[in-house]
Parts: structure tokens; C-alpha cells; sequence
């Protein structure tokens, strides 16, 4: 199984994460280290599964899909985070939320 490990930074208005990945910065001060992840080893060609572990202990912390995941983002709701479906447009980086389907209900042991 592959791993990486997650570095949190307060910055004042909540925390961002990086990732390491096989000694290499993979993110740097992502809000969603998990989906953003996963997207970036997608495109390096990786699939699998992806356990991300804490970055001074080494304790795992999430197991993802990195295929499913790449195809996610996290949503903050009221009582909280989900995860949905995200679109992106030809030459375009920007995420958009599919009108149907794409939530993984909360208490889920896996993120994807």
C-alpha cells in the first residue's frame, strides 16, 4: 500500500496541509489534502490505495482510493465536512458540484 504523510499549518484562520509522498512535496497548504492528493497522484499515473498517515507520528490517519477520491472534493456543511462529486470544464481549473448524486454518507471508513 502506498503512504504519505500529512503536515498541518495553522494559518490563523484554520489549518492547511501538506503531503509528502516518497520523500517529495506532493501539496503544500491544501484545505483538502485527501481529494487534492489523490488528484495529483492520478495524474503521475497512480492508482491504488493511499494511506495517509500523520506527518510527526506516523500514525495512519485516512485510507483513500486514490481513483475515487480524485473525482471528490470536501464540502464544510452544518454539522459536517461531505464529500461530493466535483466536474471540472475543459481548460478549466475550476471545480463544479454535480446537481445529483456524489455525497458519501458521514461515518464512513473510508474517505473514498
Amino acid at each position: 500500500m502506498l503512504k504519505a504523510r500529512l503536515h498541518p499549518h495553522w494559518t490563523g484562520s484554520g489549518y492547511r496541509y501538506s503531503v509528502l509522498f516518497q520523500g517529495e512535496l506532493l501539496l503544500e497548504r491544501s484545505r483538502d489534502p485527501e481529494c487534492d492528493a489523490a488528484r495529483a497522484l492520478e495524474a503521475r499515473g497512480i492508482t491504488g490505495k493511499l494511506t495517509l498517515c500523520d506527518g510527526k507520528t506516523g500514525i495512519p490517519r485516512t485510507i483513500i482510493d486514490i481513483e475515487r477520491a480524485a473525482k471528490l472534493r470536501t464540502v464544510e456543511t452544518g454539522n459536517a465536512p461531505r464529500f461530493r462529486s466535483v466536474t471540472c470544464a475543459e481548460g478549466s481549473h475550476s471545480l463544479e458540484t454535480k446537481s445529483e448524486g456524489g455525497e458519501i454518507a458521514p461515518g464512513s471508513t473510508e474517505a473514498a
